[in-house]
Parts: C-alpha cells; structure tokens; sequence
C-alpha cells in the first residue's frame, strides 16, 4: 500500500475501518451495493510521488486500478493526473488566491479495482499521507466506496471518470464531478441517430439496446434505454446479461431476430471485444453499432482489425473535438505534452485526469482560503470554465457536472474520427455499415 509495506497493526487498523464504511453505507450514504468485506491482501505499493522543491504545497491523494479488468483506464487517468502535476510545477505552481504559490505534491495508489480496497486507503491518504484534496478513482463502484472517508474526513474530492446511478445520492457535500454522468452517456449517440441519419433513412428509429448487470453498464444502458423511449425510438429489443458473461450468444440470437436497424450495447472494453466478435460470428448485420464504452480504445481496433471499421462510441473527450476554451492549455499542447511522456494519443480517461488537475487548480485560484475543503468546494460549485476538455460547470449543491457534453466518435481507416455533435468539427458519418460477408 506504501513505499514500505503496512505493519500488521496498522493492516488490521485500516482494514477495520473498511468495515466501518461497510456500516456506514447500509445506514444511508446509498454505496452498499458498491461495498465488499476487505481483502485480506495488502493492494500494491503506489506509483511514484510528484515531488515538490521545499515551496508552500498543496498535497493531493488518490487511488487509481493500474492492475484489473478495466487497468487501461486507470493507467489513462493517473498518467493524466502526474502529467498535469508535471506541468503546474515546471511553469512555478499555482497562484492561489491568498497570495501564495503552491507546488503540487501527488501521491496515487493502484486499488487494484477492488471496492473493498478503497476505503482504507482512502483513509491512509487523509490520515496518515495528510493530503489536503482527493483525486477519485476510475468506475463507478470504486468512486462510490470513497464517499464514507470523504464525508467523514470532509475532505473536498473530484470525481474523474466515476458514474453512479442518481438514486444513490445522499446529500454528499464534498465532491464534484468533472464527467457526464452516466445516466447520459448514451444519449449523444441517440441525439446524432435522431438528428443526423433519422432524416435520411426512417427505418434507423428501429433500435436494439441491451447491457451489462452492474453499477456502470446498468446505469448507461438503463438511462439510454428510458431516453431512447422518450426520444421516439422504437426499441424493438431490450435486454441485460451478466457482466462476466464470456458468451453472449444466446443475447445475440436474439438480438438478430428482432431485426433492428441500429444495435447499442452498454459495455466496457471486455464486452465490447466479445460482442463484436460474436456478432461477426452469428452474421448480425445492422447499418450501425455500438458495442459499448471500450470501443474508445486503441485497442479495441487493435484487437478487431478491419471488423473494427464504422463502429461508434459515445466519448467525454477525443482529438479532433475542438471548444472555445477559456483556461488552461490547448488540446493541442496537452496532446503534445501527454504524447511525450507516455508515447500514445491519450483517450478521454486521460483527458479527464488533466481536467481533474484543472479544476483543483481553478478553485485555488479564485479561492482566498485555497487550503480549506470547505472553500475550495464551495468555489468549484460555483465557478465556470471551458478548457480544452469542454465546459465545467456542477449544480453548486449537488456537485453534479452539468455543463460538459459528450461527443461521439466512428472509427474510419484505423482513426478514431469524431461524427458528433456537429458544432465540434464533426466529419462524414460511415452510414449504413457494410454486411459481414461484404468487409
């Protein structure tokens, strides 16, 4: 968990605390169904602390899963996050609003995406690290299980790339997101069919939408399926399947029986690979697809080669989708900068990281008091900005994002190509997709 491995002592310490949240959760904060016993193993030492030169500093903590199933997206956030730390310190910090300057100090932990791990770290971090905010993790249940030591420690937090179904709101006071939540993450998609290709082919309101059991894909897939109703659509198939499900035929049968036009599944990276493999397999021709969130990744294409071509996905942020900013760096500097260090085009899970770092930092600026959570929160449920990720702008009480829309991107010749909305630079739409047996 630490540089140096945790005494017996202080394990079972933190270990207990965990279960303490455990208590918590079923008494109210509406994360029991994200929560599990602790593991009895210790998670895996942190990644490298962004050091400071002995300046005043601001010490900021978090948890990412650099190891698990969705490790691609943790890597992605908690490259973004260092990166941006980087940056503030190379250019002499952030000019609080006190007067003073800080350097950033970060410290993240792999979680190893377990729900069970976070609380405890989470609680090292405040007591032990004394970091003074939170970066939270990537996936819904793993954000959720911070909710506890954040409310408890009242200590201000910002959500990255965490979704959770509203339901399960408590009147939290000290966290804000930068992401569209996930009740919305299908509706841009929705919005491009409807606005876009609904006008020139009547038969694409013929829909399929089916979806993963848990706290994430039931969410997207949920939502987008009440959404798709209320927009007109004629759902002509629902359903959900187990989230570990390795075999997504049966589903799938039906799914072809049903005869829709368009077919969209809420799913990660490893449903989404499964999904378009068996759907090739079973010869389930539909003039578009998508397969779920882990489309948005390299290796998505990388794994599926041309099969790959013409599907879409819903994204927080790519390449290519251009704003009027007001703050920060451009999309251009943070591709160059990100490319630099880590060699890859980032995705939206790193440009998420980056704005996690932005919104701390636009906070303590306008802040007088920029050490204090209760200041910091108030100020970053009250401010407004567009950087090169979109628009940040939460519900002041809520800390709900409201202002930040996705787009939608379609991968065409190996590029991922954005395709909506049409006010960011959108390009031709691949429509309708080719049959199998014509690719």
């Amino acid at each position: 968990m630490t540089a140096e491995k945790l005494s017996r002592r202080k394990y079972l310490k933190y270990a207990g605390a965990a279960v303490a949240v455990g208590a918590i959760a079923a008494a109210g904060y509406g994360v029991s169904q994200y929560y599990r016993k602790p593991t009895t193993t210790t998670p895996t030492t942190p990644t490298s602390t962004i050091a400071t030169t002995g300046k005043k500093k601001v010490k900021i903590g978090g948890t990412k899963p650099f190891t698990g199933p969705d490790a691609l997206a943790g890597i992605s956030e908690g490259n973004s996050n260092k990166l941006w730390a980087k940056m503030v310190n190379e250019n002499g910090g952030i000019k609080a609003g006190d007067g003073n300057t800080y350097e950033v100090e970060l410290i993240l932990y792999n979680d190893e995406q377990k729900p069970e791990n976070v609380p405890r770290i989470y609680e090292k971090l405040i007591v032990e690290d004394n970091v003074d905010f939170l970066f939270g993790p990537v996936w819904g249940p793993l954000g959720m299980a911070t909710v506890p030591m954040v409310e408890q420690y009242k200590k201000f937090e910002i959500f990255g790339t965490c979704s959770f179904d509203p339901k399960d709101y408590r009147d939290w006071k000290y966290i804000v997101h930068t992401i569209t939540n996930g009740p919305h993450y299908m509706e841009a998609i929705l919005d491009m069919i409807w606005e876009r290709v609904l006008p020139n082919d009547p038969d694409a309101k013929n829909i399929a939408i089916t979806h993963g059991d848990d706290a994430f894909r039931g969410v997207a897939g949920g939502y987008g399926y009440e959404y798709a109703k209320q927009k007109g659509f004629n759902v002509v198939f629902y359903d959900t399947y187990n989230s570990s499900a390795t075999d997504l035929t049966p589903m799938l049968t039906n799914v072809k029986a049903a005869k829709p036009a368009i077919y969209l599944n809420a799913g990660v990276y490893g449903d989404a690979i499964l999904l378009m493999k068996q759907i090739k397999e079973l010869d389930l021709n539909v003039k578009m697809v998508w397969a779920g969130t882990g489309t948005v990744f390299p290796k998505f294409y990388e794994s599926l080669g041309k099969y790959a071509e013409g599907c879409v996905t819903c994204t927080q942020w790519e390449k290519g989708i251009n704003y009027s900013q007001d703050y920060g760096p451009s999309a251009g500097d943070f591709l160059t900068a990100y490319q630099r260090d880590y060699n890859e085009i980032p995705d939206y899970h790193a440009a998420t990281g980056f704005q996690q770092g932005l919104v701390i930092q636009r906070a303590m600026e306008l802040s007088d008091d920029p050490m204090n959570s209760e200041s910091i929160r108030k100020v970053a449920g009250e401010m407004e900005m567009t950087t090169f990720y979109g628009k940040y702008k939460v519900d002041p009480e809520t800390g709900w994002q409201t202002g930040h829309k996705m787009g939608v991107v379609q991968w065409q010749n190996g590029e991922k190509i954005v395709v909506w909305p049409m006010t960011a630079g959108a390009k031709e739409l691949w429509y309708p997709l080719k049959n199998w047996s014509e690719r």
